[in-house]
């Protein structure tokens, strides 16, 4: 029930504000300003980037633990359970069955410990390496060293899980597909910069001439608009 300039109104989080004002037209269909400014937003929503065009990575914090767990139950043949703490930054991984998969095929065994396939999977989620270590006897003295030829097979692992979870998502079906993109979208490719206008000004106390131009540069409207406005 309010105007606004476009340089404000086109401006910042637009899919959401379309959004805002979707809803509102929900409750009140006749209202012809904010259809206006509804059309208005949507044009300016950036292109949509869609799925093939999108890098994912394990671990993104947009990307639902829900889908993580999807993927991990998946690779382990097995039921597991994932959550993300918001305050710790950090990811919790539970599984009550630790079959075959991940004892073995995606685990690395070291003199210290074995790093089984749920460890590595949150290493992968983190994007951190684990720091594996060896007893090694130097003059006499037994000391502990970096196990480097585990630390590169932990490694190499982890690349497989990363790579796994890029397969299994291309391997999902349109509506998963769709449903990933726009969240994407949603979360990220939504923000529109805004776009000061100034060629409607003009400057009577300019003396254009001493100066030696015959008009200030489009840029220099711009921004003596954009810091009015501001």
């Amino acid at each position: 029930k309010q105007y606004e300039i476009a340089e404000r109104w086109i401006a910042g989080n637009v899919v959401e504000k379309a959004r805002q004002v979707k809803s509102y037209l929900d409750r009140n269909p006749n209202d012809a300003e904010s259809k206006a400014s509804l059309t208005a937003l949507e044009e300016s929503q950036p292109r949509r980037i869609e799925f093939e065009e999108l890098d994912f990575n394990l671990g993104e914090r947009w990307i639902s633990t829900s889908i993580y767990a999807a993927f991990a139950s998946h690779l382990f043949d097995t039921e597991v359970r994932i959550h993300f703490s918001e305050s710790s930054d950090d990811f919790n991984i539970n599984c009550s069955d630790k079959n075959v998969h991940i004892r073995d095929k995606y685990a690395v065994k070291s003199d210290s410990r074995t790093y089984d396939g749920i460890a590595l999977l949150k290493h992968a989620l983190v994007n951190t390496t684990p720091e594996i270590t060896k007893k090694v006897t130097i003059d006499d003295r037994e000391i502990k060293v970096r196990d480097m030829e585990a630390i590169q097979m932990a490694n190499t692992k982890i690349d497989e899980i990363r790579t796994a979870f890029n397969d299994w998502l291309h391997s999902q079906d349109k509506e998963f597909k769709k449903q990933l993109t726009d969240q994407y979208n949603n979360t990220f490719n939504c923000f529109v910069r805004p776009k000061y206008d100034g060629s409607h000004q003009d400057f009577p106390g300019l003396d254009k001439k001493a100066l030696g131009i015959k008009d200030l540069y489009s840029s220099q409207k711009d921004a003596v608009r954009m810091i009015k406005l501001n």
